[in-house]
């Protein structure tokens, strides 16, 4: 129904072009938003990945700029958002940290980093360090970014860890009743913290993208990221309280979030109005969800 009424009232919406764009576009957001939805299934959350991905991509650039290509520096963001997810995780989980204080506080903690160690740095990439950004895969019969290919891969893992490994079933038990699962045996803080990890290292992948995608960095990158991925998540139908969600969900929501954004940059909306537009949609998407759970728990007793 958006796409239809977007498409009559703004011109161009529908060509090809634009929609490639929007999809390449929300990649980054969806990888990102596929590991957060890990974490908010387990009954916790992740407001610091803008700032994890910035550090990441300013690893990746700097390594790129001393080695050239694309693998060396793509395992050193690997490394680096897998070593700020787990900092956040056992902090979280282990130091017995609300998840939303510990994250929000490395939010500022790894964006007061990058400003202060790389605050005057720009980064400018060489054509053979942005693979991942650039690149396109299976010329037929057209090219496929490998952001997307990138994409469809994650979304694959991502089943597959949810439906059949131990991890992705107690992500879920974890989640839906934490007291239920540890008086079963389930070691809640270590799945926590998992999640934790699998979102840093998710960022790393996504910074690999960025940052082959735009080709320059600047210490404010991926400033508002967090939020983006939020309104994903949420939009995409997975419970804030945990435990009830879909796994691809967040990639719909990411593209509903990219859909409504581009479309304000047709229609020439400042892009002042993006904050707002984003915290309406999140505040929206809770609300919805905390009613239908009310009229859930209202239903056998009427």
């Amino acid at each position: 129904m958006l796409v239809v009424v977007l498409s009559i009232a703004t011109p161009g919406f529908l060509s090809a072009a634009n929609l490639r764009g929007i999809v390449e576009q929300v990649a980054v957001v969806s990888i990102v938003a596929l590991a957060v939805n890990q974490v908010i299934l387990a009954g916790e959350i992740d407001v610091s990945t803008g700032s994890v991905v910035a550090v990441c991509a300013f690893v990746y650039g700097n390594i790129a700029e001393m080695s050239g290509g694309s693998l060396v520096p793509f395992l050193g963001a690997l490394a680096t958002g897998l070593l700020l997810g787990l900092i956040n995780g056992v902090v979280s989980t282990y130091g017995r940290v609300p998840s939303i204080i510990t994250t929000l506080g490395a939010l500022f903690v790894y964006r007061g980093l990058v400003l202060l160690l790389a605050g005057a740095q720009v980064l400018n990439l060489a054509a053979d360090s942005r693979g991942f950004g650039q690149g396109s895969l299976l010329a037929i019969p057209v090219a496929i970014p490998v952001a997307i290919v990138v994409l469809i891969g994650l979304c694959l893992a991502m089943d597959i860890l949810a439906r059949h490994t131990t991890l992705g079933r107690n992500v879920y038990a974890v989640g839906g009743n934490p007291r239920a699962a540890r008086m079963i045996g389930l070691p809640v803080s270590l799945v926590r913290t998992a999640t934790f990890a699998l979102t840093g290292l998710c960022c790393g992948l996504a910074a690999s993208v960025m940052i082959g995608q735009i080709g320059q960095l600047q210490a404010t990158a991926a400033t508002g990221l967090e939020l983006k991925v939020v309104a994903a998540v949420v939009l995409g139908g997975t419970s804030i309280a945990g435990g009830k969600g879909s796994t691809f969900a967040p990639v719909i929501g990411a593209l509903l979030v990219g859909v409504i954004l581009n479309a304000m940059t047709l229609n020439r909306v400042p892009g002042t109005f993006e904050l707002l537009v984003l915290g309406a949609l999140i505040l929206l998407a809770v609300s919805v969800e905390g009613i239908r759970s009310r009229l859930r728990e209202r239903r056998p007793t009427e």
